[in-house]
């Protein structure tokens, strides 16, 4: 529709030597395609952050030992930008959870290797699993409704020693057909992570590796790229 549009358009303009013309027409195909792509509006809610917790905290594992990944938040969520709470019951948050490592060099490169590194081991109450994807190993799934809370847990028995990070994204951030939210029609909202507990993340272990890549372009942007990650770093030994 809106190729057909420009089309007619053009023909008209081709012959128009103003350039403030030209320059009103450019002005309103963007205008037009911005709207037609979702509204980002006062009445929209604006961007996400969710809570990650990880446990026990210890900067220092064994082999064998076991940890405990959880975020757990009500299915209402207030939204500071419309100052209003949005039922989240029916919502897709597409959490993706990696395990990456910092010392070491080899085959896969920089991609997440959960099963290379970790023992999954699954909740039956809880929708997550370990997924495979251009040779990299992730734990995805999404958030439960039990009652008025929505979570995901799981657990990670170490299995080999060296030095490892985890990260957690979103893989339907910014996508509001991906999140059910669409039919507001307003763009799909960001989501981000932060980890609520340790309070240590242990980033030093990171900046201890900074001259392995891909370390040191997470450490350039630690903000978008670490911390907004919910990155947690650790040592098994």
């Amino acid at each position: 529709m809106v190729n057909s549009f420009i089309l007619k358009v053009l023909p008209v303009i081709k012959y128009k030597k103003s350039p403030n013309i030209m320059n009103s027409f450019v002005k309103f195909i963007f205008i037009f395609l911005l709207i037609s792509c979702g509204d980002d509006g006062p009445n929209c809610p604006g961007d996400m952050v969710l809570p990650v917790e990880i446990s026990p905290y210890n900067p220092y594992y064994n082999v064998g030992d076991t940890i405990t990944f959880s975020s757990i938040i009500h299915k209402l969520i207030y939204d500071k930008k419309t100052d209003k709470f949005y039922d989240a019951s029916n919502y897709s948050f597409g959490p993706i959870i990696s395990v990456f490592s910092l010392d070491s060099i080899n085959r896969y490169g920089f991609k997440s290797q959960v099963n290379l590194y970790c023992d999954f081991i699954r909740q039956d109450d809880f929708r997550v699993f370990v997924d495979t994807l251009e040779n990299k190993t992730f734990i995805g799934g999404d958030y439960l409704l039990e009652k008025d809370s929505l979570g995901i847990l799981f657990k990670l028995k170490l299995e080999k020693s060296g030095f490892y990070w985890i990260s957690t994204d979103s893989w339907t951030t910014g996508d509001s057909y991906l999140q059910n939210n669409h039919r507001f029609n307003c763009r799909g909202r960001y989501i981000d992570f932060y980890l609520q507990s340790p309070k240590e993340n242990n980033i030093q272990f990171m900046q201890k590796f900074r001259n392995i890549y891909p370390n040191d372009y997470y450490l350039s942007d630690s903000i978008s790229r670490f911390y907004n990650r919910a990155g947690y770093c650790f040592e098994v030994r």
